[in-house]
């Protein structure tokens, strides 16, 4: 079994275009020898347009007005399928998604039959074995993580990395690509008659699913907070509390009982709940709440449209309650 590493880098990318001027790839066998390392550069036939997902610029290491002396992409096309290509082949990327896209999207620009393989994703694999799902993890971060030396956005270089980065999750475990693979449960993405799906791990796409019900179940209780509120119409016992509109923490109107019983005090003792921070000028935040609607809420602290912040605990002692 050969192992095939890729990166592809392109002179521009738009919704529907990539256009690819280096294909850089590094071979390896299973002992991770490498047996093959090139640069293809190829004539993109269009302008250099390069950005990072900031907006700044990236600077490709290589001299762009040679680019045009060299053939296109349906000249280096043959050669390309054939190293990705074959059953003896297992093919590698970083954030590999991005790249087969761009393969696919060429192929189309240049009337090409499509490419056909399957492929694994070593940023999947990464964040799988370190259950790290919340965000993917660059190439050059974990170089420095495995501290490996190369040159960014090199492609042949950044292919190398990928093998490196490969080699030491496997060292890291002690076991063989395939035994990676299995232990984490990662299937391979495809590549087939112009369609492609992802690498994924069975672990993140249970961290996935996990997300999606507890998303779903926030929102269930804080319909259930918010019907509450605009429906709860009682006569105030006393005007302890009176001019003061109150709104809590996404964290608080989530736990409905507490949330219920503290609305009722407070309206109890003349106050008013406010669902939008808009409306209130009391804001209750979660125990060390760095949420967004936190920090909306210091922000309009800050104008003079909130006259007060208090803690959880601050409202209880406040109210008589225990949570």
């Amino acid at each position: 079994m050969k192992y095939v590493f890729f990166d592809i880098e392109c002179a521009c990318v738009y919704k529907n275009v990539a256009k690819i001027c280096v294909f850089g790839y590094c071979i390896a066998d299973e002992q991770f020898r490498i047996l093959e390392k090139e640069d293809i550069r190829i004539n993109p036939n269009g302008k250099f347009h390069l950005t990072d997902h900031g907006g700044g610029g990236i600077v490709l290491p290589y001299d762009y007005d040679s680019f045009s002396k060299l053939p296109d992409f349906k000249k280096f096309y043959p050669r390309i399928k054939e190293i990705l290509e074959g059953e003896d082949k297992l093919v590698f990327g970083h954030a590999a998604m991005n790249d087969v896209k761009y393969l696919n999207l060429e192929t189309r620009r240049y009337h090409l039959p499509s490419f056909r393989f399957s492929f694994a994703d070593t940023q999947v694999i990464y964040m799988a074995m370190t259950e790290t799902f919340d965000r993917q993890t660059g190439l050059e971060a974990l170089t420095k993580i495995f501290e490996i030396d190369y040159t960014p956005h090199r492609a042949a270089d950044d292919a190398y990395a990928t093998m490196r980065v490969a080699q030491e999750m496997c060292e890291h475990d002690g076991c063989s690509v395939e035994e990676l693979l299995k232990k984490y449960g990662v299937r391979l993405g495809k590549i087939a008659g112009g369609q492609y799906s992802a690498c994924v791990s069975q672990r993140r796409s249970e961290y996935l699913a996990e997300k999606r019900r507890e998303k779903r179940e926030r929102g269930e209780r804080r319909s259930k907070f918010n019907d509450f509120v605009y429906g709860y119409r009682v006569r105030p016992q006393s005007n302890e509390l009176k001019g003061k509109r109150f709104s809590f923490s996404r964290s608080i109107e989530e736990d409905v009982p507490f949330a219920k019983g503290l609305v009722k005090e407070i309206v109890k003792r003349g106050g008013k709940y406010s669902l939008k921070l808009s409306g209130c000028n009391v804001f209750v935040a979660g125990e060390e709440d760095d949420s967004p609607r936190a920090q909306s809420a210091e922000k309009l602290r800050r104008e003079g449209q909130i006259g007060e912040i208090c803690t959880i605990a601050q409202l209880c002692s406040e109210l008589g309650v225990s949570r």
